[in-house]
């Protein structure tokens, strides 16, 4: 089973997105899925004020293989907590996706507690963007900490400067998942797996932020064994969804 960890849906526009002409829609993110060989994807809608979840759930329906993440800004109606509990109820979401530096808030703060406490009460993993102020590794640990049974997902694993922080708080915080997405240099994806395990290592693309041609490439230039790489490509994730149990 391979799963890419984080690809996202809907409309890009900027500089960063010039290179895109269209909307990114299910039948994209899937043809990609087929010419890179994996089984599935982790989706999530643009980074909005008021994230789009509703939108993103409507158009996965009938697309078993794309999987939502609910995008949550804890400054919304009630924590963020009635958005995430529609989005499981009614769009199918599993998981819940978090963004401090784009929404404004510490991750170790007490903004995100309410959002968080309805994670763990529903079972969902937790992705949390990492790698600037607001979202530093450490941070990201303080929270993990304090819900140790909720998975949390440190995308991009503390990428540019902080990725050996990330690996470091992962040491000691067995419940937080260093995630590859935008992590150029394949010696950091060696060092996490030989420090805390091919599980819990995880594959990600960040389409079309990152490409799956381009991230992939990165993991198996880390030269990893056969089975670690299993690991990070897939089995990692389907062992914390459930997939396949």
């Amino acid at each position: 089973m391979r799963i890419d960890c984080e690809m996202h849906i809907g409309n890009f526009v900027g500089d960063l997105y010039a290179w895109l002409d269209h909307e990114i829609r299910p039948q994209e993110l899937e043809a990609l899925l087929d010419q890179h060989e994996f089984d599935m994807a982790l989706i999530m809608p643009p980074t909005l004020q008021e994230p789009d979840n509703r939108s993103m759930g409507e158009a996965l329906r009938g697309h078993p293989r794309l999987l939502g993440f609910a995008m949550i800004n804890p400054y919304g109606p009630g924590g963020g907590v009635p958005e995430l509990e529609r989005a499981v109820g009614e769009w199918d979401m599993k998981g819940m996706k978090l963004v401090p530096l784009r929404h404004g808030y510490e991750i170790d703060g007490e903004v995100p507690l309410r959002a968080m406490k309805c994670a763990e009460r529903l079972g969902l993993p937790v992705s949390i963007h990492s790698g600037a102020h607001y979202c530093l590794p450490w941070q990201i640990g303080d929270i993990a900490k304090k819900f140790p049974t909720v998975p949390v997902i440190m995308d991009h694993m503390g990428w540019r400067y902080y990725v050996d922080g990330a690996i470091n708080v992962a040491e000691t915080t067995p419940n937080i998942y260093l995630e590859t997405a935008m992590v150029s240099m394949p010696g950091y994806i060696k060092i996490a797996v030989n420090r805390l395990g091919a599980d819990r290592v995880i594959y990600g693309s960040d389409y079309p932020t990152g490409h799956p041609g381009a991230m992939l490439q990165i993991v198996q230039a880390a030269k990893l064994k056969p089975e670690e790489e299993a690991f990070v490509l897939g089995g990692t994730l389907a062992k914390i969804l459930r997939i396949g149990s």
